[in-house]
């Protein structure tokens, strides 16, 4: 596991505060896993937190709730309730379709 403070040396871009937005998570079939907020956000990753780090596979859509956006994601270092994550591109992975994101940015959504 990496420590996530030497990750700040290999930041391709500036990271930015988000005042601890809400997301979830969701796999890659697109269900639901666990909430989250989302810490740091840098071009290429972020930071999130979640209340069950066990709850989170290596892989899974990351659901930003303020601009009902959905980026895949995969872990790249863990460290108690916090996660590190890249986003990244997988062809093979078919992205969420426009109503599982609608249904993820409702108010309530259904699991």
């Amino acid at each position: 596991m990496s420590d996530p403070r030497s990750m700040a040396e290999k930041r391709r871009s500036e990271r930015r505060r988000t005042r601890l937005r809400s997301g979830k998570l969701v796999n890659i079939d697109g269900s639901f896993l666990i909430e989250c907020q989302l810490h740091d956000i840098a071009g290429g990753g972020a930071k999130i937190r979640v209340a069950d780090p066990r709850a989170v596979p290596d892989r899974f859509w990351l659901f930003d709730d303020h601009y009902a956006q959905a980026l895949f994601a995969e872990v790249v270092w863990r460290d108690g309730l916090e996660l590190g994550v890249r986003f990244c591109d997988d062809p093979a992975i078919q992205p969420l379709g426009e109503a599982r994101l609608s249904k993820l940015a409702s108010k309530y959504y259904s699991l």
